[in-house]
Formats: structure tokens, C-alpha cells, sequence
């Protein structure tokens, strides 16, 4: 069964008002869309739908749009037949769906007093089609891919979403919600993993979380994003936009310095449209010129007097431009037979990157990144009841990044970061393979797919990470962090460095014959370059069984490996069941669905050219602790001054012999309501478990015992940084999710997520404070945000004009809160403190009995616990909360129509249809990749970039655009480093959906014009 998609006509004249709450808004609307479609009602319509043969097409949706209200839905019965009852007299357009036909559409079907009979006979998926999926009324059935909780925005809903690519992806992060576990979601551009984002003007549709437990897919489904862009369509149509701010439109950012002027401005135009009778294109061109700049919140020495410490707030220029071109071609070479061919090139060039709150201005590097991407898709039908699609994908990116400044990194913790950027020098060249073979075959009550993927990745790779070195200090200006605190010794316990604060060192380096202590140096030498390259396979099978009517079994396997690891064969079983209670010969009204899954994770390029690099021969990277050659800020550091580096082994990173592919085991449990005929409600119980997750341990630390315990259990060697997969995580979510569609006037949709979680890991970069122990750090995860509450759509309003809201509300994020020592000599700053008490200061002060003790706004905590003599206990991780974050961005567009009216403007979108018989990613509404994808039709139907409230052959549509309306100021995490000046107190905004660069709310002007 397919998805139906289908059109009516908008009422200008509908008025909205007397709203108090946008939560308010929503829930009435869902109670307005039930009484609005109470009409008197005589007509009947019946008939037969069936395919080419004549043999009838069983659960086909069918659909009747009235010329002024919401859609009617209906489902055949297994003598394909359909029925509608009390329709009031008028003019009605018919659509019906079913997998692995076309859309059947029929804009004048007259019903009057008299029962009217209309069969249907349906034809294979390859021909032109009108449809426009944001007008269908939500409904709730069996169909794997049909989930309610599942959130598809096409047309008037993908219209109100940003135009900045990177405002867009920040928001459909939101939308997806929290996925499981530490590495987050995936997403698919036109079934590819890999890949810029296109344009939103030439992206055709967005599904998020839908069918969850298809195996064609690696990655988990919740989390979820797929991207569809558009073909061509059967009539020329094009579109240009602009887009600008300016600085003085926006409110400041309260973090930054003097702010200067700054602008952006976007410009996008698309052309799309027929080549002869069998072939369409798409292009589209966009240019972003974007003037932001990088606030700085930090604490350094007084300039005029190093015994005194001040704020430093600045603002500086982070200027960026960035080209997207992007191509699609559809040709049909024969009548089951349609070659797709996309080209997109994409360019980024930035200057003073890597600045912001702690990081001052010498640590900018300017980058740039150039993408190329090749897409071909061969899509072939075979009678009515097979599919098979071949797709290759290559990828070529070539990034480089240099910085300004090649001197010393001067790390102080908590404080600031300056000197130049420790990333140095780094080019890097990558070559992406992607290939791919799925087949669909539909038999009886069964959809069968099956199909495999392989991907290959050669990663050349020159870096300098590390060659400029990095001093850090564990202090700004604390009067005990000197090599005289009784509480270390760095002749009797060189393993553990002794805490040094920068205000030390200056002063030593203004003493002749000073010795300018840090509390740790680390720098790397060798030869730059590195190579590696990466192949991964899967292959999977999977039967979707209409069981009865009212029951969908859906069960598959997925089997997966990769090379470079220990691991080469992962087994993933998955399984989901939907049963539709009431409806009988329509619809159900409830839906109960269960799913069960693995998911894997790959392990990645990343961390293999670590290996590669770091061996200690290609590369040797040296940790000293204590060192006294500290140059001051900007001064290259000499060597030779720092002490006896050739007694000190150099660091090597390895992975672990046993290391195995993390995967995610993964249940679901949920329930589907039909609330009215134009909304649905549902609510999922989502339970994740995750094993063999990754993490880096130094195997080789010293052992656990007394504080500066210097016995390793490879004493001859250094730090040994291996990639372990020892991790885990458990993670319980409840998501209510709602959504309502009424006609073309009101589409809203809204979610919200409970979410516990808990981890001892954050990825595979992240270390444990206890390299020996690694449950020491379970506890809350890094991903454990408890409250998500998200509400948005678009509403039709009065003379054209258009309003678009999206709020996010979240509660706060867990922060870790560490010590300022190594205490346990791994050469990580991550150990926690000691947990003292409970009890509160206003603000953070020291013990007057014992300097290691602080009382601050969140509890009673020693930095340098001696677990041996106290009855202290450590610090749980991720102890303390961050701030709560809420956004309501606003978009409000006006449409002024003229020109000659044009005929069947309102099916105009070029959305395609189903494409075959679900298609190999396991749904209605041609799989994952149907609907107008690669295996969609030739010609989109309708216009490329027109505005649905105007029905004219020009349009010119006027628009503002602002983020963060309200203002808020939502407030980033803050340092949890004990005698940081900024403990437990922000010092930016929290960034993504919630604020953007210099800006806390940034207003965009809007123009665009369509014909």
C-alpha cells in the first residue's frame, strides 16, 4: 500500500485569530480540523481498482479532495473494492496509490444525487504525475513505512524552513531529535551517506524517522534524515531568491566585544523542464557571501600589570563565502526503463576560523573545502511487480586548513586559549566510492527486498597537528599552582606534572634567570603525509507480509563487515509488527506497532590515519611534564631547553586487537491514533542498549596506587592511546508526536521526547578518567538531555500571506566537572574531583583550611582528593546541568500573483510519486527512495519553486525571516574545570537551532520570484 497525495483548492478567505500560546494554537487547531469538516453530505461514489491485467489491487488508498475542505480517504477490499457515502453535490478531484503504479488522479469527478460508479485501472510507475504530498490529511495504517511518528515535509512545509543550508541542517537535526547513543543520527542525500547538503530550492521532499527497523538501512532509524532532490518537470519553470542581513536588523550577541558592521547576503536560481519527450532536467546555482563575526568571552593577565587578571570580550571578522552548483538529468530509455544522472560542486572558503569564547584571535586558521559529487541511478520495471535500482555515487573532497600563526599553543585551562592553532597545517584528500543494487518484488501479500552496498574510501592525508606544540597550564592566576605547593614534587613525581599557573610563568620570564614552568608540554615531529584506505560492505533481506488487512509483519537481516579491524562479520536481525485495530473496510483508527533491531556503527578513516601517523616512527609525539622552556605568547619554543626529550618516550596510538564494530540494540513499542480525519497523535516507548562502543584508553597509564606513581606496565614505553570497544550505554525514551494537516491552509506538526540516558563513554575520541576502570565513568551520558518539546508548520493566512513558526524548548545538557591536575600521570586533564558535600556558595570561593577545596553554586568539591586516606568519594560524571534553552523563529511571506492564470496550478509541485512496489527501503509511498527519487517519474508534474496561494504563471513572493523572535539568551554550557573564572558561568551561546554567530536574533529579508 502507497501513501496518497492530493490537492484542493485554498480559501483565502479563512481568518485566524484570538491565540494566546503556541502550544494553545496547536491543540486547538487538531479540535478546529475535526469540526470543519462536519458538512451536509447525499452523493455516493463506488468502483473497482485494478491493475493492467484487469486483476484486482487490494488495500489501494483512494482519495476524495472536495473543492473547499480536507480529503476523504478510503482503502479498497480485496475485490479491489472502494466506496464513499454522503458526499455533498459538487466537483471532486480522485487520487488513488497503491505500490508499484502510478498516482491515478481525476480533478472532475461530479458527484450528484445519484450513486456514481468510477473504476480505475492503474499503470506501471514510469509515467508523468501531479501530486503534492503536503495537502494529505495525516492517517494512521500497517505499513512499515507509514509511522506516524515518522515526519515528511514537502511543499508549503519545506518552504518554511531556512534557506541557509546551515540554519536548514541545524533544524532538521532538531526535528530528528535525540538519537541513540553518542555519535547521533545519519543522513541520506537521495540514498547516499555521504555528502553536502543541497539547496533547499532544489531539495524535493525530507522524511525523518521513517520506517525505523528497515534493514536497508545501517544506521538507526530514529535520528533518521533522508533527502530527496527534484527532477525536472514537464513544463519550463524556474526561480530566483535572494536573501540578505545586515547587523542592523539583529540584536547583539551579550557575549561579544564592540561589534563591528556585518552583512550576508544568498542568492539562488533554479531552472527546470523538459529535454524532448523523454528526458527532464534540473540546475540550480547558489552563492552565499557571509560577513559574521567570531565572539571572544575570556580572562587574561592585565596587559599594563601581570599581577592582575581582566575580561577580554572581542568580536572579530569570520568572513566566509560558499558556492553550491547542483545538476539533476532524467531520462527514460525505455517505457520500464529511467537513467537518473546528478552533479553537485561545492566550494567553502573561511577566514579566522577557530575562534570563539576561549579561543583568542592568533588562533585563527583559514580554510577552504572543495566537493564534488557524481551520482547515476539506473532504475528498471520488470511486469508489475519488480524492481530493481543501480546506483553509484563518487565523491571527491579536497580540504586544506593553515594557520595563522605557527608558533606555541598556550592552553590555560579554563582561561583562555592562544599562541597558534594546534590543528597546524593540514590538506587532506578523500576519494568516496558508493555503490549499490536493490531489488523489490511484490507477490501476493509479500514485498520482498534484498540488495547489498559497498563502499570504498582512500584518504591521503598531509598534517601538521601538533609540530607548533601546546603548553598548558592549569591556572590563570592561582597563588598555589608553583612548583613550591607542598602538594607536589617534580623531582620525586615526574609522572604526575605539578599544576603551574600562566601568571607564574610570566612573571618567572620578567625575572633574569627565571625558570618559566608549565604544567605540561606536548608536540609532535616526523613526516606529515599518511594513506589509508577503507572498504565496507552490506548486504540485506527483507519480507514485508500483509499477514491480514489489519496486520503488517515486516522481518529482515542485515549482515555487514569492513576491513582495517579485527571484526569482519556483523549480524543484524530486524523485526516490526503493525496491527490496525477498528476502521473494518476503511482505514484503522488505531495502529499498535513494535520493532526490534541491531545497528552497527564503522569504524572510521579518522582514527586509522591516527594510527598510521602516530606509531612512533612515521610520527613521534613527546609528552613532557613540567617543562621549563615556556617562550611567552608568540615566541617559537626551543627545544633543546625543555629538558632531556630523548629520555622521554614518545606517545603511539594503536587499536586493540579485539576491537569490534559497535552496534546498537534497539525496541520500540507505540501507539497511532486518528484523532480527526485531518490529524493523527502517537506515542513510542524507545528503548537503546549499546555494546562494544568505542573509546580511547591509555593501556599503558600508570597504575593505579599512590598520587605520582610512575610503575607502567610496559615501563620501557610511553603513553599508548588505543582504541578500545569497552563502552556501553543504556537509554529509555517516551516520544509523543502529533501531526495535522488541514487541506492546503494549516499543516502543523509538534513532538515531545523524555529521554534518560546513561554512558561511559562519549565516542571514540573521548578517554576515561580511569584508564583501568572505565565503569568508574558511568553515569549520566553526554547526550542525557531530559526534556525536548518541539512545534512547528504553516499557516495559511488572509490576501496571500503565508506564517511559518518552529519553537524548540529544551532542558539542559549534563556538564562533566574536572580537576586542574593530571592527578593519575595519563597525560589527560579529565580526573574528577572529589565529591566533599552537598552544600552551596553563591559563588565559588577556597577553603580557607585547604586550597583544594572549592564551594561552589552546584556543591562542596576537593581537586586533589586522596581517595586512600579519606572517605571521599569521586565526582559522578556529567555532575552538573547546563541552562535551559528555548527558540521561536518566525517566518512570514506574502505571494503576489500575476500573469495569465495557469492551468492545474494547484497539483504543482514536483514531488513524483510512489516509485514501484515500496521500493527496497521497505514502505508505501515507493520506499525510501521513491516518490519521485531516482526511481520516481520522469517529469515532476507541476512547477518547480511556485507558490501554492497563487495560481498565476509569475509569482513574486516577499518575505522576513527571524530567529530567535523572542530574543532569548540561551546560554552555552559552561566550563566545569575547578578555579576556572568561568566555572559553572557561560561564556557564549549555545549555537545550532538556538542562536547563530554574532547575532542573538538575526531578522532576514526575503525575495523570490517563480514562473
Amino acid at each position: 500500500m502507497g501513501a496518497v497525495i492530493l490537492v484542493g483548492k485554498v480559501d483565502p478567505g479563512m481568518k485566524f485569530h484570538k491565540y494566546a500560546g503556541l502550544l494553545n494554537i496547536f491543540f486547538s487547531l487538531l479540535l478546529f480540523a475535526n469540526i470543519s469538516l462536519a458538512q451536509s453530505a447525499s452523493g455516493v461514489l463506488r468502483g473497482q481498482v485494478t491493475d493492467p491485467s484487469g486483476a484486482a489491487v487490494t488495500h489501494a488508498t483512494v482519495v476524495m479532495t472536495p473543492p473547499a475542505s480536507s480529503p476523504l480517504t478510503t482503502q479498497t477490499n480485496s475485490q479491489g473494492m472502494y466506496e464513499f457515502k454522503g458526499l455533498p453535490p459538487g466537483k471532486y478531484t480522485l487520487n488513488v496509490i497503491a505500490q508499484g503504479f502510478t498516482v491515478y488522479e481525476n480533478d472532475n469527478a461530479s458527484i450528484a444525487d445519484q450513486p456514481l460508479r468510477l473504476n480505475v485501472q492503474l499503470t506501471i510507475a514510469v509515467e508523468e504525475q501531479k501530486i503534492q504530498v503536503s495537502d494529505t490529511a495525516p492517517t494512521v495504517d500497517v505499513n512499515p513505512g507509514n509511522n506516524a511518528g515518522a515526519i515528511v515535509l514537502s511543499g508549503k512545509e519545506l518552504e518554511a524552513l531556512p534557506d541557509d543550508p546551515d540554519e536548514l541542517q541545524s533544524d532538521l537535526e532538531a526535528l530528528a531529535g535525540p538519537s541513540a547513543g553518542p555519535n547521533g543520527g545519519q543522513m541520506y542525500i537521495d540514498g547516499f551517506t555521504a555528502g553536502q547538503l543541497p539547496p533547499k530550492s532544489s531539495i524535493r521532499e525530507i522524511r525523518i524517522n521513517q520506517n525505523p527497523f528497515s534493514s536497508e538501512y545501517d544506521k538507526l532509524g530514529y535520528g533518521r534524515i533522508e533527502i530527496f532532490t527534484k527532477p525536472g518537470t514537464d513544463k519550463y519553470h524556474g526561480q530566483f531568491f535572494v536573501e540578505g542581513n545586515d547587523s542592523a536588523f539583529n540584536s547583539t550577541n551579550p557575549f561579544a566585544g564592540p561589534e563591528p558592521g556585518y552583512d550576508s547576503t544568498q542568492y539562488n536560481g533554479n531552472i527546470g523542464g523538459p529535454l524532448g519527450k523523454k528526458a527532464s532536467f534540473f540546475f540550480n546555482l547558489e552563492r552565499r557571501n557571509i560577513n559574521d563575526l567570531a565572539p571572544i568571552n575570556a580572562i587574561i593577565l592585565d596587559p599594563t600589570d601581570i599581577s592582575a587578571t581582566v575580561p577580554f570580550a572581542d568580536a572579530v571578522p569570520n568572513p566566509r563565502n560558499r558556492t553550491n552548483l547542483s545538476s539533476r538529468l532524467d531520462y527514460q530509455i525505455g517505457k520500464n526503463n529511467t537513467l537518473t544522472a546528478r552533479y553537485q560542486y561545492f566550494r567553502d572558503a573561511q577566514n579566522n576560523s577557530g575562534i570563539g569564547q576561549f579561543n583568542l584571535s592568533p588562533q585563527a586558521y583559514n580554510s577552504e573545502s572543495t566537493e564534488h559529487t557524481v551520482q547515476i541511478g539506473d532504475t528498471q520495471v520488470f511486469g508489475s511487480k519488480i524492481i530493481n535500482e543501480t546506483r553509484f555515487q563518487f565523491l571527491r573532497e579536497r580540504d586544506s586548513q593553515i594557520p595563522v600563526s605557527t608558533a606555541p599553543a598556550v592552553n590555560v585551562l579554563g582561561a583562555f586559549t592562544s599562541g597558534g592553532n594546534s590543528r597546524g597545517a593540514i590538506i587532506d584528500h578523500q576519494d568516496h566510492y558508493e555503490l549499490q543494487n536493490y531489488t523489490s518484488l511484490v507477490h501476493g501479500t509479500h514485498i520482498f527486498k534484498f540488495g547489498g552496498r559497498l563502499r570504498a574510501l582512500r584518504d591521503a592525508s598531509f598534517s601538521q597537528s601538533g609540530f607548533n606544540g601546546t603548553f598548558i597550564f592549569s591556572s590563570l592566576d592561582s597563588a598555589q599552582d608553583t612548583p613550591s605547593n607542598p602538594n607536589c614534587d617534580i623531582s620525586a613525581h615526574p609522572a604526575t606534572p605539578c599544576p603551574i599557573s600562566y601568571q607564574f610563568a610570566v612573571q618567572q620570564l620578567a625575572i633574569p634567570g627565571g625558570t618559566p614552568y608549565a604544567s605540561q608540554l606536548s608536540f609532535t615531529s616526523g613526516l606529515p603525509n599518511a594513506t589509508v584506505t577503507t572498504y565496507d560492505g552490506g548486504l540485506y533481506a527483507q519480507d514485508d507480509w500483509r499477514m491480514r488487512p489489519n496486520i503488517t509483519l515486516s522481518a529482515g537481516l542485515r549482515f555487514e563487515t569492513q576491513n582495517d579491524i579485527h571484526d569482519h562479520g556483523d549480524w543484524a536481525p530486524r523485526l516490526g509488527i503493525a496491527w490496525g485495530i477498528g476502521g473494518k473496510n476503511a482505514p484503522p483508527k488505531v495502529v499498535l506497532r513494535g520493532g526490534f533491531g541491531i545497528f552497527y556503527d564503522r569504524f572510521q578513516s579518522e582514527q586509522l590515519l591516527q594510527v598510521e601517523r602516530l606509531n612512533g616512527l612515521t610520527q613521534q609525539q613527546f609528552v613532557i611534564n613540567n617543562p621549563t622552556c615556556f617562550p611567552g605568547l608568540g615566541v617559537p619554543v626551543v627545544l633543546s631547553t625543555c629538558g632531556n626529550i630523548s629520555a622521554t618516550t614518545p606517545t603511539v596510538y594503536q587499536i586493540d586487537a579485539g576491537l569490534h564494530a559497535p552496534y546498537t540494540l534497539q525496541s520500540a513499542i507505540s501507539a497511532e491514533r486518528q484523532l480527526t480525519k485531518s490529524a493523527t497523535l502517537s506515542v513510542t516507548y524507545l528503548n537503546s542498549r549499546g555494546f562494544d562502543q568505542l573509546l580511547t584508553i591509555n593501556a599503558n597509564a600508570p597504575l593505579p596506587g599512590t598520587p605520582g606513581s610512575t610503575t607502567r606496565p610496559q615501563p620501557s614505553e610511553g603513553n599508548i592511546y588505543r582504541y578500545v570497544s569497552k563502552g556501553n550505554f543504556k537509554q529509555n525514551q517516551l516520544i509523543v508526536n502529533s501531526n495535522m494537516r488541514l487541506g492546503t491552509k494549516i499543516q502543523v506538526f509538534g513532538f515531545y521526547t523524555l529521554n534518560y540516558a546513561n554512558s561511559n563513554t562519549s565516542g571514540v575520541s573521548s578517554f576515561p578518567s580511569n584508564s583501568y576502570n572505565i565503569s568508574q565513568d558511568y553515569g549520566r551520558a553526554s547526550f542525557d538531555t531530559r526534556h525536548r518539546l518541539f512545534f512547528g508548520g504553516t499557516i495559511a493566512m488572509p490576501y496571500a500571506f503565508r506564517l511559518s513558526p518552529f519553537m524548540i524548548a529544551s532542558s539542559g545538557s549534563p556538564f562533566n566537572i574536572t580537576s586542574p591536575n593530571d592527578l593519575n600521570g595519563d597525560s589527560v586533564f579529565n580526573d574528577r574531583p572529589g565529591f566533599v558535600s552537598p552544600a552551596t556558595c553563591a559563588t565559588t570561593t577556597i577553603s580557607p583550611t585547604d586550597a583544594n577545596v572549592y564551594c561552589t553554586p552546584v556543591g562542596t568539591f576537593d581537586a586533589r582528593p586522596d581517595l586512600a586516606a579519606t572517605t571521599q568519594r569521586i565526582l559522578p560524571i556529567n555532575f552538573a546541568t547546563g541552562a535551559t534553552h528555548f527558540v521561536l523563529n518566525l517566518r512570514l511571506t506574502k505571494t503576489f500573483g500575476f500573469g495569465p492564470k495557469t492551468k492545474g496550478a494547484a497539483a504543482g509541485q514536483s514531488l513524483g510519486g510512489p516509485g514501484g512496489p515500496g521500493g527496497p527501503g521497505g514502505g508505501g509511498g515507493g520506499g525510501p527512495r521513491g516518490g519521485g527519487g531516482p526511481r520516481g517519474p520522469l517529469f515532476g508534474g507541476g512547477p518547480t519553486g511556485m507558490s501554492a496561494n497563487s495560481d498565476r504563471r509569475y509569482s513574486l513572493i516577499l518575505g522576513v525571516s527571524v530567529r530567535n523572535v523572542l530574543n532569548n539568551v540561551n546560554l552555552a554550557n559552561p566550563s566545569g574545570i575547578l578555579g576556572s573564572p568561568f566555572f559553572d558561568t557561560a561564556n557564549g551561546l549555545q549555537g545550532g537551532p538556538f542562536s547563530s554567530g554574532a547575532a542573538n536574533r538575526r531578522l532576514d529579508l526575503q525575495a523570490t520570484f517563480s514562473f
